[in-house]
């Protein structure tokens, strides 16, 4: 239960940024990622991740493999916690 807890503190947190408006959320910001074949996720459009105090930018590129923290935040448990396993890559 308190992992349960922990992944849904995390959730609440991420903040989908686009250069028109900012919008939270407290879901995963699937859109944002692509599941690859590897079990990676893929950035597919910039994305404003803030947790606490911290917050960081990722660009289209950038991989979040297993246990890729950002902004002090398991990005890739959270993707896999509530992206559906259709948003993905063949």
């Amino acid at each position: 239960m308190t992992k349960n807890l922990s992944i849904l503190t995390v959730l609440a947190f991420f903040l989908i940024s686009s250069a028109a408006a900012h919008a939270e959320t407290t879901q995963a910001p699937c859109g944002s990622f692509k599941k690859l074949s590897d079990g990676k996720w893929s950035v597919v459009k910039p994305i404003k991740i803030e947790h606490g105090n911290e917050s960081a930018l990722l660009n289209p590129g950038t991989i979040i493999a297993p246990g890729t923290r950002v902004a002090g935040a398991d990005v890739y448990d959270a993707l896999q916690r509530g992206c559906p396993t259709t948003n993905r890559a063949n």
